[in-house]
Formats: C-alpha cells, structure tokens, sequence
C-alpha cells in the first residue's frame, strides 16, 4: 500500500509538468524504497517540478498582491484597487457586473486576477508535500549516485522550499497548520503563526550552510536555493516573529538578523549592481550577484507568467506594456504620497530610472522599474523574472534589526549602501527617526518586489495615517482584518482546523 501511495504523491507532484514529463522517469513499479530515484537525473527531475509548482503558485499576481493591499494606488480597471487599497476583501468578493443572462458573475474575484486563489492555500500544502517528500526520499538513493555534499545540498533545497512556503502561508492567514513528515495523513490544527516560524527558523538554520553560495551554472544563480536566499528568508521570518511575539521576545530576531547581515556581508559571491539604466535591465531579468531567489521568466524559453504577476500590468502602458494605442496606464501612484517618498529637489536615480510622470495624479503614470519586454504579435508584455529575495533587501533589514537594537551607526552603515548606490544623499538620523527612514527606503527600493502591505503588517504601520494612507484600525487588526479570508475547501481538506473568525 505505501509503494502506490508514493506514486501516486509523484504523480500529483508533476500534474503541473505534464504526463510525459512524468513518465521520463523510471517505471511505476520501480518507485518504491529504495528504487524510489536510481539516478541523478530523476532526483533533478523531481526537484525541479517541486520549483515549477511555486512557480505556478506564485506567478499568476500573488506577489503583485503585496503592492496593492492598503497602497496609495488609483485605479480605473475595474474597482479591485479601490476593494484592496481600502482592505474591503469581502466587497472585492462580492464585486460583479451584469451579464446577459439573469444572473451576475464575479469580477476578478474568479476570473482575471482570480483572487480567490489567494484564499486557497491546498497549493503550498502540496508544496510542502513534495519537499517533505523529496527531503525524506534522498536518503533512499543507492549509494554512489550522489555525494556526501549533494544528499545535503537537496535537503536543504527541500527546506529552503518547505520554509518560504509557511513564510507566504502565515503572511497571508496567519496561524497554519505545521508539519514536516512526509506523506502525512492526520488532519491537523493551525499552529500559532509565531510557533510556526520559530521551527521554521531552527529548520533553516540547520541546513543553511549545506546551501552554496553561488552555483558555477550560471542558468542555477537565483532560481536554485542559494545560502544567499536561506539568510534572506532567516531574516524575513525572524522580522515577522519580532512584529507578533511578545516584547520580552523582540531582541533574540533582531540579533539573529543582525548575525545573518554579517554572514551575507561576508561573502564576494553577491553584490549590488550599479543603478543604471542597463545593469537595472539586468537585477530584474535576474540571475546576477545581487539575486538572492527568483521565480524564472522567459518568452524565449515558452515561460511565461501570467500579466498580473508584475505591477507593471497596472502602471504602465505603451512600449512597457500593451499594444501600441494602450496610451494610459490602469492606475497610478497618489502625487502626495510620491512626493512624500521620492520628494523633488533629493537627488536619487531611482526617480527618472523607475517613473514617468511621477507628480501628476493621472494615468499618464508610467512605471518603468520592470523594463525587461517582449512583444507577442502586437502586445508588449514583461520578461522580467519574479524577484523574491535580492540584496538590498537583506541590507535594508539589518540595518532595521540594528536600529530596533540601538545600534545606530552600524544600522547607518547597511542603510546607506543602498542609499549610495542609489546616488541618494546618506542618512545621518538616529532613534526613532532613523527607525522611520530605514521603513521609508525599504518603501523605496522595494517598490513593487511584493513587501509593501508585509511591512506596514508586520511593523504596524498599517494602522498608522502617518505611514498607510488606508490604514487597519486597530480593533479590526487585532481580530484579524490584515489577514486573508481562507476558502471553505479548507474544512473539507482538513477537518482539524478553522477558518478566520474576522472574514467570515
């Protein structure tokens, strides 16, 4: 019974690569014990449809989704913007438009952005499935096939993978249920979010350093763990623990993440590009020494993701996006909050690199940060890759780690090597003030990379005018309204667990 019930996991593990994919790999009545994988290549074949599942996952506008909750963000396709830059979820599902039969349809919630994906969390279940899988299986391999140092390096791939999962699941709904076991069959309870991310981070430590640091194929940089990616998803987990533990708890994150800035600083393997406009063209179509992870686009290569999966598809128009008459974008940045994070007169490259129009409250708005195109017939479309960890983001939290330590001049130090590169004028604030211009420059150089709505959560400021020009009451934020609804398939998928009280 185990032999067919492995099976049949690969089997649902590669539903997204296709059959013949699939039955490339050895007989079915081979895959068992220790004939699970016989060779190096099946166990690459494996991994590499555990990659192409988050792929999937994650390119059809979950990562745009970050940009657009509670932003500053006017838009005139359809009145999504106005649901999530006013965090009315339950009007973004309810939101429909006539038809010529009797009844409506829902607008974006189903089709087109199709957020009701982001309610369904059975997808990273089955991520997390799989790595589990993989994880435990590798040490079935006969011997001989793989070295000491490959059994390890694709454990902790599985990890790594297994990890930025439950980071994407308690960001979205809070507390979820864990588990590490393969093949596991018991319906379990959601585990407190912070619980979940303290054995995430002791998971991710254990095997970081199994990780390279680079990979010699050039086509493996970014888009395969790297020891880069674990410090960096170490230091996202580590942040969103130290915004929802208890105070007492606060200094043990930032001094992890203050260790983890030291070791990614220590490394050549990785390092900022300069801000022109070409070496931009190159951070954003990836695989360079400032790529962390990233989820792998190309038009030549027939992989493409979907339009939503970049901000572009709201903020820009012709020749970044669209055919040539698309002269208006769908949406654009408020003037006031613009001027209030690139002001006029502060000298930074990022303002004419990444914006056209930056001070004008119109569609006439252009986005440029995702300049990397490719024209299908008469349509312009994005061939940037989906950038999920770089560099400057790792900087930018040590030096919020830092700060929140009273390490001011070393929190400066990492703060203005992304200012610098920016041609930005260096930072010399401290305290609180200091605290705020770290926020602000992460608002800055991340824009439109996904951690905008993650910050404001996980810092508070969502719930602060001052800094979120829709922002969360605080009653609502503690009962739960920075979360997402989770669907009701849920339930069935797991009867141990509940769904969240605030959105139902």
């Amino acid at each position: 019974m185990k032999k067919y019930t492995i099976i049949l996991l690969v089997a649902l593990t590669f539903t997204s690569l296709g059959c013949k994919k699939f039955l490339n790999l050895t007989p079915t009545d081979a895959l068992s014990g220790n004939n699970f994988w016989q060779t190096q290549k099946d166990v690459e074949t494996f991994t590499n449809g555990l990659y192409a599942n988050l792929r999937s996952k994650v390119s059809a506008g979950f990562i745009t989704v970050g940009d657009l909750r509670c932003a500053p963000i006017n838009t005139t396709d359809g009145s999504y913007g106005s649901f999530l830059s006013n965090n009315d979820l339950r009007g973004l599902q309810s939101s429909s438009s006539p038809t010529s039969g009797s009844n409506p349809v829902q607008t974006q919630w189903t089709v087109g952005w199709t957020f009701r994906n982001i309610t369904q969390w059975k997808p990273f279940y089955d991520i997390i499935a799989s790595a589990n899988l993989l994880y435990k299986q590798i040490d079935e391999v006969p011997a001989g096939v793989l070295s000491n140092a490959e059994i390890k390096r694709y454990k902790a791939e599985a990890v790594f993978v297994r990890n930025l999962c439950y980071l994407f699941l308690v960001r979205l709904y809070g507390d979820v249920p864990y588990y590490t076991n393969a093949l596991n069959t018991k319906a379990l309870p959601r585990t407190p979010m912070v619980e979940v991310l303290n054995k995430c981070i002791v998971d991710m430590e254990s095997v970081k350093a199994d990780l390279p640091w680079t990979y010699a194929n050039p086509s493996m940089i970014g888009v395969r763990a790297m020891r880069g990616g674990a410090i960096a998803l170490l230091m996202h987990m580590n942040m969103w623990a130290a915004g929802f533990d208890a105070e007492a708890n606060k200094p043990k994150y930032y001094n992890n993440v203050k260790l983890l800035g030291a070791e990614i600083s220590s490394t050549s393997d990785y390092g900022l590009l300069t801000y022109t406009q070409e070496d931009n063209r190159r951070i954003f179509k990836g695989r360079t020494k400032e790529s962390l992870f990233e989820i792998f686009q190309s038009f030549n290569n027939g992989e493409t993701f979907s339009s939503y999966a970049n901000l572009g598809y709201v903020l820009s128009h012709y020749p970044y996006l669209g055919a040539q008459s698309f002269t208006t974008s769908r949406g654009f940045y408020q003037k006031s909050w613009m001027d209030k994070i690139y002001a006029d007169g502060v000298p930074d490259v990022r303002k004419d690199l990444w914006f056209e129009n930056r001070t004008v409250n119109s569609n006439s708005f252009q986005f440029k940060k995702f300049a990397n195109v490719y024209v299908n017939g008469i349509t312009v479309r994005n061939d940037d890759d989906l950038i999920i960890f770089r560099l400057s983001d790792t900087y930018l939290l040590t030096a919020e780690a830092l700060a929140e330590l009273g390490e001011d001049v070393e929190a400066k130090t990492y703060l203005n090597k992304v200012r610098q590169r920016a041609n930005a004028t260096s930072i010399a604030s401290t305290g609180t003030e200091l605290k705020n211009d770290i926020y602000l420059e992460r608002v800055r150089e991340l824009m439109g990379e996904g951690h905008y709505y993650y910050d404001l959560v996980r810092t508070k400021r969502v719930c602060d005018p001052e800094y979120c020009v829709n922002p969360i009451a605080v009653a609502n934020f503690n009962s739960g309204a920075w979360t997402w609804q989770i669907d009701p398939s849920a339930l069935i998928e797991n009867p141990g667990m509940t769904l969240n009280n605030y959105w139902r």
